[in-house]
C-alpha cells in the first residue's frame, strides 16, 4: 500500500522560508535599536542633569558673589560708622576739657569776688559820702574818687568775666550733649551693620552648605578657572611690559651706539687739525667726561633717594597666608580685605582705611611691591609683584596669593 504525502510547491516554500528568515532577523535588530534609544535617552538625561547642575552652580555662585559684595560694602559702612563714633567721642573729650577749664576759671573768679566782698564787709567800704566828708583837701578828695571808681570797675569786670565763662561753659555742655547723641547714634548704626553682616555671613555659609557636592565642586572649578584666567592675563600683561622694556632698552642701546660712532668719526676728522686742536679737543673731552660723570652721579643719587620698598608690607602679607577671611576683622586670627591691607601697611592690627577709601586714591603708573591693589570700591589687596597680589577674598576662604584683578594700584 502506497502512502501519499502532500506536496508543497517550490515557490510557496521559498516564499515561506524568506518570511521566516525575516521574522527571525527582526527580533535582534529591534532589540539593538531599543538599546541605542535607551542609551541616547540616558545621555540626554545626563546632559540635562549636568546642565541643571551647571545652572545651579552659576546661580549659586552669582548669589554668593552678590552676598559677598554686600558684605564688603557693609564692612566699609561699619568702619565709617565706627570712625564717626570715634570722631564724636573725641569732640566730647574736647568739650569736657573745655567744661573743666571753664569750671576752674569760674571758681577762681568767684573766689576773687568773695574775697572782695568779705574785705569790704570787714573793713567797711568807703562810700561816696565818706569821700566827701572825710577829705581834708581837694587832692585827697580826687584821689578817693579815683580809687572808688577803679574798685567799682574791677568788681564789675569780675562779674562780667564770670558771666562770660558761664556762657562758655554752657556752650561746651551743649556741644558735649550733641556729640554724645551723635556718638550713640553712630554706635547704634555700627552695631546694626555688624548684626546684619553676621546674619548675612550665616546665610552665605548656609547657602553654600545646602548645595550638593557636585554644585560645590562646580563652583570651586569656576572660581579656579577665573583665577587661572586672571593669572594668564596678568602674565600676559607682565610679558608685554617686559617686551616693551626690552624694546626701549634696545632702542636706547642702538641710539647710544650711533652716537658713539658719530663721536669717533668726529674725533678722526679732527685729529689732523693740529696738536693744538687735539689738545684742546682732549681737554674739552676731559671736561665733558667730568661733567657727564657728575651728571650721572647726580642722577644716581636722585634715583637712590627716591627709592621705595614695600618689603615690610609684603612680608606681613605672606605671614598671613592661610588665615581665614573673617568679616570686619583686622587680625591677628582673621582678616577681611581692608583689615589685611591695613595690617600690612601699618604693622598694627588697626584699620587705617576701607576698600572704598583706598579706591578713592589716585592710581600709580609704576606699581611696586607693597602697593595696594584697589580691585573695586569694595575689595582691595596687597600687590607683591609679577602681576600677583595677596588678598582676603571672601567668606569661607583664606588669605591667599591671586592674580591681580582690575588695573588700579594705589600707594599710601
Amino acid at each position: 500500500m502506497t502512502s501519499k504525502h502532500p506536496t508543497v510547491p517550490r515557490r510557496t516554500f521559498v516564499t515561506g522560508a524568506a518570511a521566516l528568515a525575516a521574522l527571525s532577523a527582526l527580533g535582534p535588530a529591534s532589540a539593538f535599536a531599543d538599546e541605542v534609544s535607551d542609551a541616547q535617552a540616558a545621555l540626554d538625561s545626563a546632559n540635562a542633569a549636568a546642565a541643571d547642575k551647571q545652572a545651579q552652580a552659576e546661580a549659586a555662585l552669582s548669589s554668593l558673589n552678590a552676598m559677598q559684595d554686600t558684605l564688603d560694602q557693609a564692612s566699609d559702612e561699619y568702619q565709617e560708622a565706627l570712625d564717626a563714633q570715634q570722631d564724636a567721642q573725641n569732640k566730647m573729650d574736647e568739650a569736657q576739657q573745655q567744661i573743666d577749664e571753664s569750671t576752674a576759671k569760674i571758681e577762681e573768679l568767684q573766689g576773687k569776688i568773695s574775697t572782695r566782698v568779705r574785705g569790704a564787709y570787714r573793713t567797711g567800704g568807703s562810700t561816696f559820702l565818706d569821700v566827701l566828708t572825710g577829705s581834708s583837701s581837694f587832692e585827697e578828695f580826687a584821689t578817693g574818687l579815683d580809687l572808688l571808681d577803679k574798685m567799682s570797675k574791677e568788681d564789675a569786670q569780675l562779674v562780667a568775666s564770670v558771666k562770660d565763662e558761664r556762657a562758655t561753659q554752657q556752650a561746651a555742655y551743649d556741644e558735649y550733649e550733641s556729640q554724645k547723641e551723635i556718638a550713640d547714634q553712630k554706635a547704634a548704626e555700627a552695631e546694626q551693620k555688624k548684626n546684619e553682616a553676621e546674619a548675612l555671613v550665616a546665610q552665605y555659609q548656609q547657602t553654600y552648605d545646602s548645595l550638593s557636592a557636585e554644585v560645590q565642586q562646580l563652583i570651586e572649578q569656576k572660581r579656579q578657572a577665573q583665577e587661572d584666567l586672571n593669572a594668564a592675563q596678568a602674565q600676559a600683561r607682565l610679558e608685554e611690559q617686559q617686551r616693551q622694556a626690552a624694546a626701549a632698552a634696545a632702542a636706547a642701546a642702538a641710539q647710544e651706539q650711533a652716537a658713539q660712532q658719530q663721536r669717533s668719526s668726529n674725533s678722526s676728522s679732527g685729529s689732523g687739525s693740529g696738536s693744538s686742536g687735539s689738545s684742546s679737543g682732549s681737554s674739552g673731552s676731559s671736561s665733558g667726561s667730568s661733567s657727564s660723570s657728575k651728571g650721572s652721579g647726580s642722577s644716581s643719587s636722585s634715583s637712590s633717594s627716591g627709592s621705595y620698598s614695600g618689603g615690610d608690607a609684603v612680608s606681613r602679607a605672606y605671614s598671613c597666608l592661610g588665615k581665614p577671611y573673617v568679616w570686619g576683622a583686622v587680625g591677628p586670627d582673621g582678616y577681611d580685605c581692608s583689615g589685611l591691607v591695613s595690617y600690612c601697611i601699618s604693622g598694627r592690627h588697626t584699620r587705617i582705611g576701607t576698600a572704598s577709601s583706598f579706591y578713592s586714591l589716585s592710581a600709580v603708573s609704576n606699581p611696586r611691591p607693597g602697593d595696594i591693589v584697589a580691585c573695586s570700591s569694595h575689595h582691595c589687596a596687597i600687590y607683591i609683584g609679577n602681576g600677583q597680589m595677596i588678598e582676603a577674598p571672601h567668606t569661607g576662604a583664606v588669605v591667599r596669593v591671586s592674580a591681580i584683578r582690575g588695573t588700579k594700584i594705589v600707594r599710601m
